[in-house]
């Protein structure tokens, strides 16, 4: 039997095109009645944290990479002019498709907005949404190469094969 849908993970690489993508996470999370959980994951990468490190010293690795988690925080919650077009766009989303909602129900879908690190996105993303207990995981796909991409070595095919959960791929166009 199929669950009902109650939270979507939603996974942002904080690009433009994700206003695409989350459209169709709101529409979701809108028709099931469901939470949206936003989540950008930064890759960590050993050798060049090393030569980083290394180059600049433990300070500044620390301080750079504190403004950049702070940067994607920003980007999600709104507070950068480019994130507050998207959510602008998506404010008039959800204004037309909840119109026929009673006003006590016009809060926003977003449950959690989360900034993650780890050696492999597709690991956090597929950790995420069992931590958080996701219902469906939402993410965004160049439409170009769209099959190759999925059956390729991405992130995609990865997190299609550790998810417990149904993953949502929606295709979008580059701005």
């Amino acid at each position: 039997m199929v669950q009902p849908t109650k939270n979507i993970l939603f996974s942002s690489d904080l690009s433009v095109n994700m206003s695409q993508v989350f459209e169709h996470a709101a529409a979701l999370a809108i028709c099931h009645n469901a939470n949206i959980i936003v989540l950008h994951v930064m890759e960590e990468s050993p050798g060049s944290e090393k030569r980083i490190r290394m180059a600049f010293g433990e300070e500044l690795y620390k301080n750079l990479k504190s403004e950049h988690k702070d940067g994607a925080r920003n980007i999600l919650s709104g507070k950068n002019i480019d994130a507050l077009k998207i959510r602008q766009a998506i404010a008039g989303f959800f204004e037309g498709a909840q119109q026929n909602k009673e006003p006590s129900e016009n809060n926003s879908l977003i449950k959690k907005i989360l900034v993650a690190e780890g050696r492999s996105i597709a690991d956090e993303i597929a950790s995420t949404a069992a931590e958080e207990g996701c219902d469906l995981i939402v993410m965004g796909c160049k439409q170009q190469g769209l099959l190759a991409e999925a059956m390729g070595n991405h992130v995609i095919r990865k997190v299609l094969k550790r998810s417990g959960v149904p993953v949502f791929i929606v295709p979008f166009n580059e701005k």
